[in-house]
């Protein structure tokens, strides 16, 4: 990627730029490797996964972004974005008045449907296999415990954003 952005630096300048912050962004380093368990090599993944869109390479971005989500669900606010994306941009073609009904190719909706569930079924598939999915995806989702389920951290937060709005509006 870099070197692509390096070939268009006479196009735009600010493009080298943006991907030397977000290769160097030293607050990925000191996040990552204090808490929050690999999430600099999960953004590299993630920043591959953008990089083979970004080269209309979609399958290969499609199968790492399903590669991402199987290495930690909490990504998943981002796949509707990813798939309104990857349904508008593979699986219709754009014509002169814009993208149509009628340019949807099947065929590609099912090698994207395909790919996806193929990952899924080598991440999955020895859980399904033993029957323990349901205990994998109720650890995966634990609604039954409740999604805060340690209390302080969650009234620490909004005890915070409350000081910090009063701070915001006190301060003008």
């Amino acid at each position: 990627y870099c070197v692509q952005l390096r070939k268009k630096v006479n196009q735009d300048k600010y493009t080298v730029l943006l991907g030397i912050l977000l290769l160097m962004n030293y607050g990925l380093f000191i996040v990552d490797h204090i808490h929050f368990q690999y999430n600099g090599m999960l953004f590299g993944i993630l920043l591959l996964s953008v990089v083979r869109i970004y080269q209309e390479r979609y399958l290969e971005g499609a199968f790492w972004f399903a590669c991402l989500l199987n290495l930690k669900h909490l990504f998943l606010y981002v796949a509707p974005a990813y798939f309104v994306f990857l349904l508008k941009n593979f699986c219709f073609s754009e014509g002169r008045h814009g993208v149509l009904l009628k340019t949807f190719s099947i065929f590609k909706f099912l090698k994207l449907g395909i790919l996806v569930i193929f990952v899924f079924l080598m991440s999955f598939g020895p859980f399904i296999a033993m029957g323990q999915l349901g205990q994998v995806l109720s650890r995966l989702f634990p609604f039954k415990r409740g999604l805060c389920h340690s209390y302080w951290a969650a009234n620490f937060w909004a005890l915070y954003n409350v000081a910090d709005k009063m701070a915001s509006i006190l301060g003008r």
